[in-house]
């Protein structure tokens, strides 16, 4: 797989390494029998350890120590090229996958403890759990990343996160493992399936997290972050929790990029600690966190996290407060969206903040003449098809919808697409952000103005969150009530 390996230059930034462009195919699928629920809810969830090798790279941060000194000159070691080796764990690589059957239709949760949702993988997962028996299909699966900027790299073909250096280049031995180990994840679900309950809802979590931008947008403050907590219930027919799905916006982000001991962050410290409180599952779904960080408080006392017990605190009193039912109806839509070239937009206003003076006062005659470089790159830079899947849930009086977003959506468009889909007469909305594909950040428009990181690696330009809120409304439409 060495061998395989090879370098390229990229710019001084490391939003440098985003070159991307898109190519792909629409295609929709929908299961939509009728809206009565039925009274043959089968349930089954499994957790699988998916651990990598210790000197795998840790995926996430570009910079520090998980950057090669001379980075781009690289320093090859068994599963490293530009990034430097893992040198131990402090949590295991967990995947858990729930499966949910009303009679009629089957879908598959699957979260990992990983940066993105590459689609590479979860097309290889969805082959290699056919190959183990199961009768899965692209359009009942979705996968979820939980964004822990600790878990492993090098299983992403994805050459902008490569060269960033932000997951490494590629070993295909190692997808493969963990491809493998999503498959028996749903595998050991399908085997663990029996009668069940289920119940959803949300509740408001605050002081847990913080706005990164409020720092440079005017459009936001430190306290404007979502604070929707969403959670799916599922018991055993007397009662006893098989799983709990909690939905929240936050970065894995508590370490830092000196921290080269792969782990779950607080979001596997919270799972840990549901698990050990309530019994069952407890898998994360991230929501619309593409500028939502823990606060520092919330990341105190590492690696217990002192906001681990108050996330579990909300968690479970949410989930004790729903009513459960045997009767559910489930209904999927999904369907592939073509996004076409990517639109980079490179200035210095935008990536410098950089309006006048400069070296040669380069920057003022580009604000005066409108410098721009804007790459379209193909899909050996970055994956350009994202599937937009819902997921409609009719339980108790009550219908509620999961829509999943293709990479990092900031609060902003977390707000549009929850909107819209209440204006579509959802009773409850949950936004899977990280899920399926991960196509970098999704600014809005007066973000995408502003300039910053989040801006930077925006790469369909100012019209790539109208795309993703496109897509979601697209899905959630086929499901409206």
């Amino acid at each position: 797989n060495q061998s395989t390996h090879t370098m390229v230059s990229r710019f001084a930034s490391p939003l440098v390494s985003v070159c991307v462009a898109l190519a792909c195919a629409a295609c929709s699928v929908q299961a939509m029998p009728s809206d009565q629920p039925t009274a043959t809810l089968m349930a089954g969830a499994s957790k699988v350890n998916g651990s990598l090798p210790i000197g795998v790279p840790l995926a996430g941060y570009n910079h520090g120590e998980r950057r090669v000194p001379n980075w781009p000159v690289p320093v090859n070691t068994n599963y490293t090229v530009f990034m430097t080796p893992s040198v131990g764990r402090l949590d295991d690589t967990w995947i858990r996958c729930l499966v949910l059957d009303d009679g009629d239709t089957r879908v598959y949760f699957v979260t990992v403890d990983a940066i993105g949702a590459d689609g590479t993988l979860r097309k290889l997962a969805l082959l290699e759990a056919q190959a183990m028996g199961s009768k899965i299909t692209a359009e009942q699966f979705t996968i979820h990343a939980s964004h822990t900027h600790s878990g492993p790299g090098a299983v992403s073909p994805d050459f902008v996160w490569a060269m960033a250096p932000a997951t490494d280049l590629l070993v295909p031995e190692l997808q493969l493992a963990l491809a493998k180990s999503i498959a028996k994840a749903i595998i050991e679900a399908e085997a663990a399936m029996k009668p069940a309950q289920f119940g959803f809802g949300s509740s408001m979590l605050h002081n847990v997290t913080v706005n990164r931008r409020a720092k440079i947008s005017p459009y936001v403050n430190s306290s404007s972050i979502d604070p929707h907590l969403g959670i799916l219930r599922v018991d055993d027919a007397n009662g006893k929790p098989i799983a709990t799905v909690w939905n929240f916006a936050i970065h894995g982000t508590c370490w830092g990029p000196s921290q080269m001991n792969l782990n779950g962050d607080i979001m596997g410290g919270v799972n840990a600690l549901v698990e050990a409180e309530s019994g069952g599952l407890s898998m994360f779904i991230n929501a619309d966190a593409g500028d939502i960080d823990p606060s520092p408080a919330t990341c105190n006392n590492k690696p217990v996290f002192d906001g681990a017990p108050i996330i579990k605190s909300a968690i479970l009193t949410t989930r004790n407060s729903l009513t459960t039912t045997s009767s559910l109806k489930i209904q999927v839509a999904s369907q592939i969206v073509e996004f076409g070239p990517t639109n980079l937009n490179i200035t210095l206003q935008r990536w410098e903040n950089c309006t006048q003076g400069g070296p040669l006062d380069i920057c003022t005659i580009c604000e005066a003449i409108h410098c721009e470089i804007n790459p379209h790159l193909n899909t050996q830079w970055l994956e350009n098809a994202p599937r937009f899947t819902a997921y409609r849930f009719d339980a108790n009086g009550k219908t509620g919808v999961m829509v999943t977003m293709p990479g990092e959506p900031l609060s902003a468009l977390g707000t549009q697409v929850r909107q819209d889909s209440l204006d579509l007469g959802f009773d409850t909305v949950f936004l899977a952000g990280y899920s399926n594909n991960h196509m970098g950040y999704f600014a809005t428009p007066e973000e995408y103005d502003i300039g910053g990181y989040e801006s930077e690696l925006t790469f369909w330009g100012i019209g790539t969150s109208a795309m993703v809120r496109k897509g979601c409304a697209d899905v959630a439409k086929q499901l409206k009530p």
